[in-house]
């Protein structure tokens, strides 16, 4: 009797590895019906801000020669702060970009 139940056994894992074996090769051999499928579109939108992004990457972060011309007229003096210029700049920038 204890050599039945060994059999069994023994038949019974065979039975449940050759099953997994052939789920396991159903499943490489499935064609993939999502590969290549996946696509994405960008608003134009998206798109403008892809082209600004790689635009403003190229640029500097801080124009040199802009601040030595600053940096120059503060040190003689001819540096002048329009006032109104800059509030106006202010109000079309909250304009744009506010409420």
């Amino acid at each position: 009797m204890l050599t039945k139940i060994s059999d069994k056994i023994g038949g019974a894992r065979d039975a449940t590895s050759t099953g997994e074996s052939r789920r396991a090769e159903e499943h490489r051999q499935a064609p993939d019906s999502t590969a290549g499928s996946d696509t994405v579109e960008l608003t134009s939108g998206a798109k403008l801000l892809e082209r600004l992004d790689k635009t403003l990457s190229s640029l500097p972060d801080i124009d040199a020669s802009r601040v030595e011309a600053v940096k120059t007229a503060i040190a003689k003096g001819d540096y002048e702060i329009d006032a109104s210029k800059i509030a106006d700049a202010l109000i079309r920038s909250e304009r744009e970009f506010g409420a």
